[in-house]
């Protein structure tokens, strides 16, 4: 389309330049006007093409950089979803965050709890001639424990054989906030980071501008111990006494 356009023009402009409008009936333009006229006509064809070759490219998503928060390389490639995967589901999440507040032993479930998760996808690792699936991981972030988890998610069949089984995000790696807990670095290619605390805080806004908050109302923990009876269905019953033999006595006839 463009040459075509191109090629036409030029031969319009050679045209003019030899006078090839002098017996025309319109009016003598001054000398130039037509080739002037002609190299703009050029340059709005041009932009046109352009415009439309624009148009018909798929537009690429901006690639996220995430290297200033606190993960080592390879960084994540991505946001995602977590709540619509089985081991980070709404459900699922939910009764870890309690068990997370239950575990701390200072009676945080008897106020409300403000927590934020946000999902991270890491790159495909290479294994031989083929990929293997994307490492997940959902940070969550809980404001009254000042501390930072990494959860890489939990079993979601967990809390249907007893509430405190869901507790794989208690147990999760931890990086505590408080100055009087102390520093836990993250860890890159040598183990530590100079400027942690500026890259925890860096996951905290990227948490509140991607991730989803979670406010977890004041609320009494079921009794500890409990456990569901397994296997389900009709108890069985108790075996019957087996009955207890007649003592032989020996009596007079009458």
């Amino acid at each position: 389309m463009r040459l075509l356009s191109i090629f036409a023009l030029l031969f319009l402009i050679s045209f003019l330049l030899h006078g090839g409008l002098k017996d025309w009936a319109a009016p003598e333009k001054p000398a130039g006007q037509d080739v002037k006229e002609a190299v703009e006509a050029v340059e709005v064809a041009e932009a046109t093409d352009t415009a439309e070759a624009a148009a018909t490219e798929p537009v690429q998503p901006e690639q996220e950089d995430f290297s200033s928060l606190i993960f080592s390389q390879p960084y994540p490639v991505r946001h995602f979803d977590f709540e619509q995967e089985p081991v980070f589901n709404a459900s699922t999440i939910e009764l870890e965050i309690k068990n997370l507040i239950i575990g701390r032993e200072d009676d945080s479930f008897k106020v409300k709890n403000h927590l934020c998760a946000v999902g991270y996808e890491f790159p495909r690792r290479q294994q031989g001639k083929k990929k293997d699936t994307a490492r997940k991981e959902v940070v969550v972030y809980w404001r009254e424990g000042k501390m930072l988890y990494r959860w890489k998610g939990g079993d979601p069949k967990a809390a249907e054989r007893d509430f405190y089984d869901a507790r794989s995000l208690m147990f999760s790696r931890s990086v505590p906030l408080d100055p009087n807990q102390g520093v836990v670095e993250a860890e890159d290619a040598e183990g530590r980071f100079d400027n942690y605390k500026e890259r925890a805080e860096n996951v905290i806004a990227d948490c509140e501008r991607h991730g989803k908050p979670y406010e977890i109302e004041p609320f009494a923990p079921p009794p500890r111990g409990f456990k569901r009876p397994e296997g389900g269905g009709r108890p069985r019953p108790t075996p019957a006494e087996p009955p207890t033999p007649a003592t032989s006595s020996s009596s007079p006839l009458v």
